[in-house]
């Protein structure tokens, strides 16, 4: 599982103080995240705020020299669909020494958005936040040197969840510290700590866990490299669908398992966000994303 996929869904869910460190206004709407008249311009986030903009926002894992096209080429759907409205473009990168372009400057052509290092960036607010998905997100914000603390911060705060939201924001927190390689830290402070985390044993976290690390280690590569690259990583992503599909829906049908396997790495993705809300295996595999 894709390390984006943690993050879009955090954002997606509700993340006030985030959104409002980085804007300094708050969320009244939040907006579709994808143009299907336009293929693959599904972005990360995008809402409006009570400043009258929208805000649309990107997370990034390290330097990629596509990343201004890119942009643009989210600009102009949004733009189009909601005319006359200012937007504010973010690209959030969280890993790296070397941060992505916030300009784009070509004959005949100036296009600038923001970049914001989440190292460089204090989680204090995140932390502070009543939204559970900003308390996760804080782990990717701040000097290294103060994440023993901030780790104990988040579980602290997890600590107070029902059974089924710990779970999920542990799931969520861990695939994240694999971007940090603080995986086996958030272990070690959960010993420490009157929770019961008993999930972390099972398999699926650790699988969880090795993924992140694997994300963390490949931040510089870029999406759509070599077309063999990326054959394999959606069938990596594909068999990944499949196992955690099988952990909520038993066994699953040979047909079903043959349509993963052969469907493009957008649409596994795609998937994969709805696999941990969805009622049904039919549910995931529907032809269009749940609005």
């Amino acid at each position: 599982m894709k390390f984006d996929i943690t993050l879009r869904n955090l954002a997606a869910m509700g993340s006030p103080a985030l959104i409002g460190m980085i804007t300094g206004a708050r969320v009244v709407e939040r907006l579709p995240t994808e143009f299907p008249e336009a293929k693959d311009r599904r972005v990360d986030t995008l809402v409006r705020l009570d400043n009258g903009r929208i805000l649309h926002m990107e997370w990034q894992s390290g330097y990629h020299p596509g990343m201004p096209w890119r942009m643009l080429g989210y600009r102009l759907p949004i733009s189009t669909t909601y005319p006359g409205v200012p937007v504010h473009q973010v690209v959030i990168q969280v890993g790296g020494t070397r941060l992505v372009a916030d300009r784009l400057e070509a004959e005949g052509l100036s296009f600038r958005y923001r970049v914001l290092d989440s190292r460089e960036q204090d989680p204090t607010p995140l932390l502070a936040s009543p939204a559970v998905e900003d308390n996760v997100l804080a782990i990717l914000f701040g000097a290294p040197l103060a994440l023993p603390t901030r780790v104990r911060a988040i579980l602290t705060r997890l600590a107070a969840l029902d059974d089924r939201s710990r779970r999920d924001a542990v799931t969520q927190l861990l695939i994240l510290a694999g971007l940090r390689n603080a995986a086996a830290l958030v272990l070690e402070e959960a010993k420490t700590m009157p929770l019961q985390f008993e999930p972390i044993t099972d398999p699926l976290f650790l699988d969880l866990i090795r993924r992140g690390q694997r994300e963390g280690r490949a931040e510089g590569r870029l999406e759509g490299e070599a077309r063999g690259e990326a054959r394999g990583e959606a069938k990596g992503e594909a068999k990944a669908l499949i196992r955690l599909a099988e952990r909520r829906f038993g066994p699953l049908p040979a047909d079903a398992r043959n349509r993963i396997l052969s469907t493009d790495a957008p649409t596994v993705e795609i998937w994969l966000d709805r696999l941990m809300d969805a009622p049904s295996l039919d549910a995931v595999l529907t032809d269009r994303p749940a609005n």
